[in-house]
């Protein structure tokens, strides 16, 4: 495998992450503040010149794609395994609330212990989804810049996973259009830059 550039980035902002809610793969899309992030963050990121950028399809991080896309001229590849993970009977909800009908389930949660919202994905396994999905994006790759476009939570989690980092949290959540640089080649994945946001 040739050496290939990796840029991980996360969606612009929405009503439910203002309001604190799980947003899991409800399909939310961006406010106005998350258009003008992923219009900005777009300009910034096309001087890297990206030659394949996938998304997951969920319309929050489609439309931060397509900011990109149509500066740099590529069709954005859209694809499911790429969303975020799956929060079962929390989304929608506030922490507060949540609290009320599980208290102990979100208290595990919080802690960073490796459990599922009912209904939904550990942490574990909506990172394991998402790194086998970017692995297989990234070896199948013929050009030498990727930009994958998708969700906090799995973007971490498979960041995690990929560098060969033991347990979970031990990089930051990505702030909304955050983004995080790495370099893939035979020798495995190196970590370039993490948590880069426009001020």
């Amino acid at each position: 495998m040739t050496a290939k550039t990796v840029l991980f980035w996360r969606h612009g902002q929405t009503d439910f992450n203002v309001e604190g809610r799980f947003q899991g793969q409800t399909d939310v899309p961006l406010n106005d503040t998350g258009r003008r992030q992923a219009e900005e963050a777009a300009r910034l990121l096309s001087g890297l010149s990206p030659e394949l950028i996938v998304a997951s399809d969920l319309s929050r991080a489609a439309e931060t794609a397509e900011k990109l896309a149509r500066i740099v001229g590529v069709e954005t590849v859209h694809d499911a395994r790429l969303r975020e993970a799956a929060f079962g009977e929390w989304e929608g909800s506030i922490r507060a609330e949540v609290a009320e009908t599980w208290p102990d389930e979100l208290a595990e949660w919080v802690s960073g212990a490796d459990v599922a919202p009912p209904g939904g994905e550990s942490r574990s396994e909506s990172g394991q989804r998402v790194a086998a999905a970017i692995t297989d994006i990234v070896d199948t790759a013929t050009v030498d810049t990727i930009v994958i476009v998708a969700h906090g939570a799995v973007l971490r989690g498979a960041a995690e996973i990929l560098l060969g980092l033991t347990g979970t949290g031990r990089l930051g959540v990505l702030g909304n259009c955050g983004h995080g640089e790495f370099g893939c080649s035979e020798r495995g994945w190196v970590l370039r830059s993490w948590g880069t946001t426009l001020r």
